[in-house]
């Protein structure tokens, strides 16, 4: 089982939304908090980004692909001293998949992308990302354009099947993103997402992800990895940043939310098939992880 495909799999975004801008003149845009990531990238031009609490702005000139992950606010603007206008107020109305000209254009033109996920998911996947997470590979800045280009084409011409097209392409530049990321940054940080680079960790989260409902135990997961429980349980909170039975909680949690969106879902039986026989004990840790009761979840489909 590949780990990456399989939690971005159960990661499927709520909602998605993609668009082109071509901005002429000065303007900054404020954007709110969100829960998911923002996909950008510049086509022609360039603009300042700036993140609520992070670091100095950013210049991004054509060519340039970033991330937004944080969920914190943010601005774009030609011009960073400018007052900030709600993003809202330009994008308020617009059709998913459209191309807008604001101003005349031939100042930036921007593609972007965002899904929005349920909170535990967007935690889960994004939580160890840095807040602005610049592309540099090349190859995967012209897959994440394309795969953006290609989702307005689909919504624009609204083709049979149009809908499962877009949703596919959303997982391929999502995947491809971080397949990328994980590349250039698995030696400086922590993360489940850069602990897929080492393959003993890899190995543990897989047998995790493919059986969900055994008794793992910290010695059991250790066994998976060849090692000892104590150097393995060291090594996973250093490579993932959390400890493995905690990590094993909130893995259980995303793949209980799957399960709770299936038809005829009953809460009883997903809770036993990811490894708790007490319905109470799941939905507390349910909520906990994921921030709602396992009963909105089966209620919503």
């Amino acid at each position: 089982m590949d780990p990456l495909s399989e939690v971005v799999r159960l990661a499927r975004p709520r909602t998605y939304t993609v668009g082109a801008t071509d901005v002429g003149g000065d303007i900054a845009l404020a954007f709110p908090a969100h829960v998911g990531a923002f996909f950008y990238s510049v086509a022609a031009g360039g603009c300042w980004l700036q993140v609520d609490g992070y670091g100095e702005p950013t210049w991004l000139g054509a060519g340039d692909c970033v991330v937004l992950s944080s969920g914190r606010p943010f601005v774009l603007a030609s011009d960073l001293d400018l007052p900030p206008t709600a993003a809202a107020t330009l994008f308020e109305g617009r059709a998913n998949g459209s191309i807008a000209s604001w101003n005349g254009g031939n100042g930036c033109m921007m593609m972007a992308a965002y899904f929005e996920f349920d909170a535990g998911f967007s935690r889960f996947i994004f939580e160890h990302l840095e807040p602005v997470v610049q592309i540099e590979d090349q190859a995967a800045r012209t897959a994440l354009r394309l795969a953006i280009e290609q989702m307005i084409e689909e919504l624009q011409a609204a083709r049979p099947g149009h809908e499962i097209v877009v949703e596919y392409l959303a997982h391929i530049a999502l995947v491809k993103v971080l397949r990328f990321h994980l590349a250039e940054a698995a030696q400086q940080r922590t993360g489940w997402l850069y602990a897929l680079a080492d393959p003993q960790i890899s190995q543990t989260i897989a047998a995790m992800q493919s059986d969900p409902a055994r008794p793992w135990t910290v010695a059991s997961l250790g066994q998976v990895a060849a090692m000892s429980r104590t150097g393995f349980a060291t090594r996973f909170k250093a490579s993932t940043g959390t400890p493995p039975l905690d990590f094993l909680t909130q893995l259980r949690m995303l793949i209980a939310t799957q399960k709770l969106n299936q038809p005829g879902a009953r809460i009883a039986a997903v809770a036993q098939a990811v490894g708790y026989d007490s319905e109470s004990a799941f939905s507390a840790a349910f909520k906990r992880v994921m921030g709602a009761s396992p009963r909105r979840y089966e209620t919503s489909r």
